[in-house]
């Protein structure tokens, strides 16, 4: 690693197994999903919603959540993620 304040070459990075040292975070929106849809199903079942019409209602919720990101962000990341998650889940 230099200690020079230069970025290393590629050949380094290559040796030492990291491209970089900066720690990724999750963004808000994705968080605000992954806490907010389990808040809100419990919410749901105390206030005496049935399971079998919580499931369906979060469901429908979460992909308006995705087709938004996509059409914002327009995530071909995003995107790829989620196609290779319904062909997960259909095979």
């Amino acid at each position: 690693m230099p200690t020079n304040g230069l970025v290393p070459s590629p050949g380094e990075r290559a040796a030492s197994g990291r491209q970089g040292s900066e720690q990724r975070h999750l963004p808000l929106p994705y968080v605000a999903g992954l806490v907010s849809f389990p808040v809100l199903g419990t919410v749901l079942a105390l206030a005496g919603l049935p399971t079998s019409e919580i499931v369906p209602l979060l469901a429908s919720c979460a992909a308006l959540g995705v087709a938004a990101m996509l059409v914002v962000g327009g995530g071909r990341r995003l995107a790829a993620g989620l196609a290779s998650a319904i062909l997960r889940i259909t095979q």
